[in-house]
């Protein structure tokens, strides 16, 4: 078992093989710029990733959802090049993320129970998390509203094409919803959700695609998430440099109505594929990563 010390982090953020920036596409260019506000609650795309921010979380808390997860989305799909290989990405995220500073209550995969038939992928988003948070969580009110204001986008919206870009290829698709909230006594909560699907059909909308128990498989790992401040803070600008470029190509904000009872704004996407290979020495991130 490796022993990640501050030197290792460094060494692994400084060198570990990201895929070649895309072109940013014109159609976000003319996005105005994320703007992070810790007094309302956000939902952020971040590649194949949801972020979801209750209210009075703190705006480095949310720095650090959308830095960490897409690094480790990026680190990911660096070490493992075919979308394919899904359980060999998901151990390669998780890695990262633990490399970052992040600890995850479980990163085990289990088969999502159908409760009938047939289902729509938003409706077992929110039930996992539901379970995973409980049903009076206040980022669930949130993890909705984004849903719902994704599913009332044009399918040819440049987020929807992103999302999709970077969660799905043909007949495998994978995403995350990592969340944020504070609970009763004002003490930071943090969880994160991997989904993966495989269908015998092709993929359409991975975030509304209906599927039947009988021609896809759907596995997800859920956990409660803590960042270790101490770790994450002295690599914070590291993480942020080796981001700069592919955050000014993928990132940008879409307005939300807000949902009754609650407030909500911008959110996010990002992209990806395989890129440069690094040259490493002692410490080599790929064979961190692949395990």
């Amino acid at each position: 078992m490796t022993i990640i010390t501050p030197d290792i982090t460094r060494q692994f953020i400084r060198e570990v093989r990201l895929p070649a920036v895309p072109r940013r596409r014109r159609a976000l260019a003319d996005e105005p710029p994320i703007e992070l506000k810790a007094t309302e609650a956000q939902s952020l795309v971040v590649g194949s990733g949801l972020i979801i921010a209750a209210e009075n979380v703190p705006v480095q808390t949310r720095e650090d959802l959308i830095n960490c997860t897409l690094f480790a989305q990026l680190a990911a799909s660096g070490a493992v090049s075919s979308p394919k290989e899904v359980a060999e990405w998901y151990d390669a995220y998780f890695r990262t993320l633990t490399a970052l500073g992040w600890a995850q209550s479980d990163t085990q995969f289990q088969d999502y129970k159908f409760k009938s038939m047939n289902v729509e992928t938003h409706k077992a988003i929110m039930q996992v998390i539901a379970v995973l948070l409980g049903p009076q969580a206040a980022a669930l009110v949130v993890v909705k509203a984004a849903l719902d204001a994704l599913q009332s986008m044009n399918e040819n919206s440049p987020w929807i094409t992103l999302f999709d870009q970077q969660s799905r290829l043909e007949k495998f698709a994978r995403f995350q919803v990592a969340t944020a909230q504070l609970d009763s006594n004002g003490l930071l909560q943090t969880a994160l959700v991997g989904f993966q699907l495989k269908a015998k059909s092709t993929l359409t909308q991975v975030l509304f695609f209906k599927f039947s128990k009988s021609a896809t498989t759907v596995k997800y790992a859920a956990g409660k998430a803590t960042i270790y401040e101490a770790a994450l803070a002295a690599q914070r600008a590291a993480i942020a440099a080796r981001l700069a470029d592919y955050r000014s190509a993928y990132i940008g904000q879409v307005q939300f109505p807000p949902p009754p009872g609650a407030g909500t704004r911008g959110m996010r996407r990002a992209a990806r594929r395989t890129g440069r290979r690094v040259k490493v020495f002692k410490f080599r991130p790929g064979e961190y990563l692949r395990g």
